[in-house]
């Protein structure tokens, strides 16, 4: 799931980065706006971390150790993470965002779901808290 979140997340962060180049507004493109700047760097913390975070819980799993907390925070991360990502590339799409015209209307509608199935976001933080207990 995180990988999941994660890929279709770097897909939105790329569609909002083309969007912006594009876009003009005043004779300038959006992505010279220091406040659309500021929201695609935060989107590229939050994916890298995510990233991070996956990667960490795939290694913990290929050691043969007790991986469950480390996949919860994976996969609790990754999907809220990659919803926000979406949230700001459908900002920065504008009504566009919302348009088939655009692949970020289907990244928007697929992400939403990965936040429900195999265990929502509840159900993660949950076994996070758990382990926390557990695990230490």
């Amino acid at each position: 799931m995180a990988a999941q979140a994660t890929g279709i997340a770097a897909a939105a962060l790329d569609a909002a980065i083309a969007y912006s180049k594009e876009r003009k507004v005043g004779g300038h493109p959006i992505s010279d706006f220091q406040g659309l700047q500021w929201m695609l760097a935060d989107c590229a913390v939050d994916l890298s971390a995510a990233r991070a975070l996956g990667l960490n819980a795939a290694r913990m799993r290929g050691t043969g150790v007790r991986y469950s907390t480390e996949a919860a925070m994976a996969k609790l991360f990754s999907t809220e993470a990659a919803g926000r990502i979406a949230d700001k590339a459908l900002q920065i799409h504008g009504g566009n965002g919302y348009t088939r015209d655009y692949p970020l209307e289907r990244y928007v509608r697929d992400l939403r779901i990965l936040r429900i199935y195999e265990g929502s976001s509840e159900i993660q933080r949950g076994i996070i808290a758990r382990g926390l207990f557990h695990d230490r």
